[in-house]
């Protein structure tokens, strides 16, 4: 009972960003809503598996690292290879958004000449430049304990699902703004070959 509803719920979240894309490009939907409800619940299990290699990938990556250097110096030398290593979560979470945003995109911007993946770059680069940084945030420079008390775990989460969701609706926004300008581009190449 429960996974269904937090499917339900997750599937809630896609549709909300559903809408956000359709607000982007000015659209409006054109099926119904059961058919949309069932296409999300199959995106949000293909999003969350990728999104959970994506993270086991740069856990591994980072511990694997981590005990390079602390128990092994003499390794440090291999030490560089781990930094390609951190271009595995960086392509698995961009296959992940793109998807989404390739699945979500109003059906008239779906073709080629309207890009989604400057958008999901932007939003895999905000996410995980957010995921890296929140720890040292978190460390350095907040207090949460002091002011939210035993709630301090969900208001930083709560924090952090908003950047992730100001990247989301950026990247949706960067997205629609290059189409539109594709879609102008045209519009003025036709008005141009028309006059002459």
């Amino acid at each position: 009972m429960s996974a269904g509803v937090s499917l339900w719920t997750a599937a809630s979240l896609i549709e909300t960003f559903r809408d956000v894309l359709h607000r982007a490009y000015g659209a409006t939907p054109g099926r119904a809503f059961w058919h949309y409800r069932l296409g999300s619940l199959g995106a949000i299990i293909a999003s969350v598996v990728l999104a959970m290699v994506a993270f086991s990938a740069q856990v591994m990556v980072t511990a694997a690292e981590d005990f390079v250097y602390r128990y092994i110096p003499t390794a440090q030398t291999v030490a560089s290879y781990f930094a390609w290593g951190r271009i595995i979560p960086f392509v698995v979470l961009f296959a992940a958004i793109y998807i989404i945003f390739a699945g979500l995109t109003p059906s008239k911007y779906r073709s080629p000449d309207c890009p989604k993946w400057p958008g999901a770059a932007f939003v895999s680069i905000w996410w995980l430049g957010l995921t890296a940084l929140l720890p040292m945030f978190l460390s350095h420079v907040s207090n949460y304990d002091l002011a939210y008390g035993s709630l301090a775990g969900v208001m930083v989460a709560l924090i952090f699902f908003y950047l992730i969701g100001l990247g989301l609706v950026t990247g949706a926004q960067l997205n629609a703004a290059l189409a539109n300008a594709h879609e102008n581009g045209l519009r003025q190449a036709k008005a141009n070959i028309a006059d002459e």
